[in-house]
């Protein structure tokens, strides 16, 4: 039975302003998965290029561009309100260290932001680490975590000024205050709409969403100025038992036995569950018209014996 695994970050974190990579997000998630509230200052928390092909599914992960992200991450700086009313502005990760035919990256945590993952009070987001890390989009990950701050009060619905979302998500650049999505069809279509398809139905939550207009002085088109957000969680079930699991490979999605056996010896039930989610999609839609070549393809498998 495989333990859910969860992270934790207080909510200044979660709606900070910053911008970050897929791949960034997910070296930082790792590093936070590890964290321990004894731990020194300095210590150098060890992320597994290896484990988060496992975690993704991803049959191959490759090394030079989490180099490239690591990178990139040392020169993210994040601001936040913090409750005093101080503004901060920081970065994440103090220093980066690739170890040599390890496949290992050695990550030390800033100073600064380290408090905000142990130090935690009453208001902190919980998430849930293969949901966040499986996540594809860069959106998907932060709307995650916005909604995650949400998923355990009783009052699931809230709504965020249109203009602050956009600040956090980084669609509005601080420096030229250049909107990438000014037009809100398109800010609907590329973000939110791309982290419903993500997040519903793959995550221990889904949600829905709404615009909120505002006024507008004669006649004309009124302006969205809010977003209203409806969270509903579920607390993801255990994975479904492995013979649970063979069974529907082989019979659903046309596996050999074999084959079968190699997916669930190389992949998690929470993976194995997700891509068979993927592929059911993919079969509604038409998309896939040989359900077991295409499973197999999606595992990585050999695929030069007739499926059955």
């Amino acid at each position: 039975m495989n333990k859910v695994i969860e992270i934790w970050q207080d909510n200044v974190l979660t709606v900070a302003r910053y911008e970050m990579s897929e791949a960034e997000k997910n070296i930082l998630y790792m590093v936070v998965a590890s964290i321990k509230k004894d731990d020194p200052v300095t210590k150098m928390y060890q992320v597994s290029v290896k484990e988060m092909a496992h975690i993704t599914g991803s049959e191959e992960l490759k090394f030079e561009a989490y180099k490239q992200a690591s990178r990139k991450l040392l020169s993210r700086v994040f601001e936040t309100t913090l409750p005093n009313g101080d503004i901060l502005q920081a970065t994440f990760i103090a220093s980066a260290l690739y170890k040599k035919g390890t496949g290992t990256i050695q990550i030390e945590l800033s100073q600064m932001v380290r408090p905000f993952y142990v130090e935690l009070n009453e208001k902190y987001t919980k998430i849930q680490l293969v949901a966040a890390i499986s996540l594809n989009s860069a959106y998907a990950k932060r709307i995650y975590e916005l909604l995650c701050m949400y998923k355990n009060m009783k009052d699931k619905t809230f709504r965020r000024n249109l203009i602050d979302l956009k600040n956090m998500l980084w669609v509005i650049d601080p420096k030229t205050g250049k909107d990438s999505y000014s037009n809100w069809t398109r800010f609907q279509m590329r973000v939110l709409d791309v982290a419903a398809k993500e997040i519903n139905g793959h995550t221990d939550l889904t949600f829905t969403y709404k615009p909120i207009y505002g006024n507008r002085p004669g006649r004309g088109r009124k302006p969205v100025v809010e977003v209203e957000f409806e969270v509903f969680y579920q607390a993801k079930p255990e994975p479904a038992p492995l013979s649970s699991l063979h069974e529907r490979l082989i019979k659903q999605f046309r596996l050999r036995p074999d084959q079968a056996d190699q997916v669930l010896a190389s992949h998690s039930p929470e993976i194995v569950t997700r891509q068979l989610y993927d592929i059911q999609v993919k079969v509604a839609d038409s998309k896939v018209k040989n359900v077991g070549s295409y499973t197999a393809k999606v595992f990585g498998l050999e695929t030069n014996k007739k499926e059955k």
